[in-house]
This record gives structure tokens, sequence and C-alpha cells, in this order.
């Protein structure tokens, strides 16, 4: 996969563009407080970074030299993101539901 293909299954997944930030290219303008990927000139090769950055500080960041792994990688994540919050959405909303019935 590359990130033009992960940009384009974010878009099937219905992500919103503010919840992910792809090197500039795609998503968001800036990569504060949200699943990041850029791509740096690594010692030897060209590298792509996954990471969260919270308060300017980069969180649970994973390197990689493949561009595939990498937005596989990306695309795991971001989707085990929103499946969570989906549950929670659903949970909450039953919840609410079985509240004003009773």
């Amino acid at each position: 996969m590359t990130v033009r293909e992960l940009y384009i299954k974010l878009k099937e997944l219905e992500i919103p563009e503010d919840r992910y930030y792809l090197h500039g290219l795609y998503g968001n303008t800036n990569d504060q407080d949200k699943l990041s990927l850029i791509i740096r000139k690594g010692t030897y090769s060209v590298e792509y970074e996954v990471y969260h950055k919270e308060r300017g500080n980069k969180h649970s960041a994973r390197i990689f030299t493949n561009e595939d792994e990498a937005c596989q990688y990306f695309y795991k994540c971001i989707k085990e993101d929103k499946e969570i919050e989906d549950k929670v959405k659903s949970d909450f909303q039953n919840n609410d539901t079985i509240s004003k019935s009773v």
C-alpha cells in the first residue's frame, strides 16, 4: 500500500481528515494530537515513521523502511481506534435510550 492508497482507504472508512496527518500530503496540516506518518531520509534509505504526537512530544513511534508496512500499520492503528470509538458511541447511545425509557 502506498501513502496515496492509504489516504483513499481512510476516506472509504470515513475517517475525518482532522484525525490524521500523512506527511503534509493528506489529512490535517499539522501532526499535533493525531496519528501521523512522515517520510524522511534515513542513514541508508528512506524511512517511514508512524507516531502519535501529544503536547509536542512523539509517542508510540515506529520506524519502517518499507512504505507498505508503514501504511498497513498506520491503517491498522486508525481502524482499531475507529472501532473502539464506534463501540463507545454505540454503548452510550444504548444507555441513553434505556435511561429515557425508564
